[in-house]
């Protein structure tokens, strides 16, 4: 039988009231990596299982799964349960997390709330479509592995008293614990402006490790705009960062590889450490991915930043109000990465420009700076490791 899609949206259309729902997309992150690299009889029960974790924790919180999209799930909440949406999330997450035959697959989560139209699908069931739903999709698409990003009105409409995770709940998360310290910004393709989200911190810290560098990128671009260039005004923000693992170093060499779960392997020499350092084998990283040195070759990991290692770096933005600042560090080629650092009462009063030791650590930014104090003059990064 042949439907008629034109009739079926105009119904739904003319519909009286559009469907007030909550929209959650997960997708298995690397799942086209891993086909290619696997075989199917390896990879087919890995999406399984990914797919029984997805209908188990929307289910369990009152959702309802549209449709499978090859390796990912769309399912719906009505609209006055975002925080049911959130908790689902989060049940995917843990369950990924841990359970040992999926130790290494991750998955990404983007959520919705708003207007939706909804219509009665050719094979049966209802299904949905609309800016909310493209907007529940491009978030997931967007954001890192592990990660939950919820756009403003999920959060606006969500009681966040009733979302919580077990790591949440062994460390005594207050509600406001489980976002983001703030609005972030990303750019989506199909959205004219830049979409406003939180992610949700069901572990100990941010998966999204660029997520105010992008915010703060988004936001220099758009004062650009707003007024005129003034001499020596910088035309663009901190660079893109990625983090990854490092999978192989040669400390003869001094070169080596580090592995991200969705932008393949880079190669990095003493060049490219922020430090100079040699790098630790299973450690991990961020780093500023650059072109390759030539055709068919690796990307370059550039001013790359292993954890626990000690960076010296100058002051980029400081924001004393919020007790936070960036970082700026360099490689010895001058590639840059800023480093997200959150301030003590003595260095309030930090201004832009100045020299400062940090240790690289894990926040809820992912890898970030936790400072050590100011570089006096004549005093080198050695002296700070010894």
């Amino acid at each position: 039988m042949t439907v008629d899609h034109y009739t079926l949206f105009r119904e739904a259309l003319d519909a009286p009231e559009r469907a007030q729902k909550t929209i959650l997309f997960a997708d298995l992150s690397g799942s086209t990596e891993m086909k290619e690299k696997t075989a199917e009889l390896t990879w087919l029960p890995t999406i399984g299982k990914f797919l029984d974790i997805t209908v188990t924790a929307i289910t369990a919180h009152g959702g309802c799964v549209v449709k499978y999209l090859g390796d990912g799930t769309m399912a719906v909440f009505d609209g006055d349960l975002p925080a049911n949406a959130l908790c689902a999330a989060i049940g995917i997450q843990e369950a990924l997390d841990e359970d040992r035959n999926l130790h290494d697959r991750f998955a990404r989560v983007g959520i919705a709330t708003g207007s939706v139209v909804e219509y009665e699908a050719p094979g049966g069931g209802l299904d949905y479509v609309g800016s909310v739903v493209d907007l529940a999709a491009r978030l997931c698409g967007a954001s890192s592995p592990q990660a939950i990003w919820a756009d403003s009105n999920t959060v606006s409409a969500a009681n966040m008293n009733k979302v919580s995770s077990k790591i949440g709940r062994a460390l005594g998360y207050a509600a406001r614990d489980y976002l983001s310290p703030r609005d972030e910004k990303v750019e989506l393709k199909g959205f004219a402006n830049p979409v406003v989200y939180r992610e949700v911190i069901w572990h100990r810290g941010a998966f999204g490790v660029a997520n105010e560098l992008m915010t703060e990128k988004i936001d220099r671009s758009q004062a650009q705009h707003e007024q005129p260039l003034r001499a020596n005004t910088p035309l663009s923000g901190p660079a893109d960062t990625l983090e990854g693992v490092v999978t192989r170093w040669d400390p003869v060499l001094g070169r080596g590889f580090i592995s991200t779960t969705a932008h393949g392997d880079h190669y990095v020499d003493r060049r490219y450490i922020a430090n100079g350092e040699d790098l630790t084998q299973g450690q991990s990283v961020r780093f500023v991915p650059m072109q390759p040195a030539r055709e068919g070759v690796r990307p370059i990991a550039g001013c790359t930043v292993q954890e626990g290692h000690v960076v010296h770096g100058t002051f980029h933005r400081v924001f004393p109000d919020r007790k936070f600042a960036f970082v700026d560090v360099f490689d010895t080629r001058g590639n840059r990465q800023s480093l997200h650092v959150f301030l003590g009462e003595d260095m309030a009063h930090s201004r832009p420009g100045e020299k400062v030791f940090l240790k690289a650590c894990r926040n809820r930014q992912g890898i970030s700076g936790q400072l050590i104090g100011t570089q006096s003059a004549g005093e080198t990064t050695d002296d700070h490791n010894s």
